[in-house]
């Protein structure tokens, strides 16, 4: 009981310092560029006869990514 008596003044700190996360809200539909390379994502990509197929790719910094309507062809069973 002693030991939790000395630890609560450097738990309370740590507990309450884990929420303070700077959250951004982003719109659905905005595109948003890559502040880091990202590095064998899984994605779906068209072969010679356009047919979707499982792939793994690196995303470099710099480039855009945009969200998929349900819509989109590149997603197998998505038609």
């Amino acid at each position: 009981m002693n030991l939790l008596k000395r630890l609560i003044p450097f738990l309370i700190p740590i507990l309450l310092l884990t929420g303070c996360v700077r959250t951004i809200y982003v719109p659905h539909g905005t595109p948003v560029r890559l502040r880091e390379t990202v590095e064998d994502v899984k994605v779906w990509v068209k072969d010679a006869n356009g047919e979707p197929v499982a792939g793994r790719m690196d995303l470099y910094e710099g480039w855009f990514a945009l969200p998929v309507d349900d819509k989109d062809e590149t997603r197998p069973g998505a038609r």
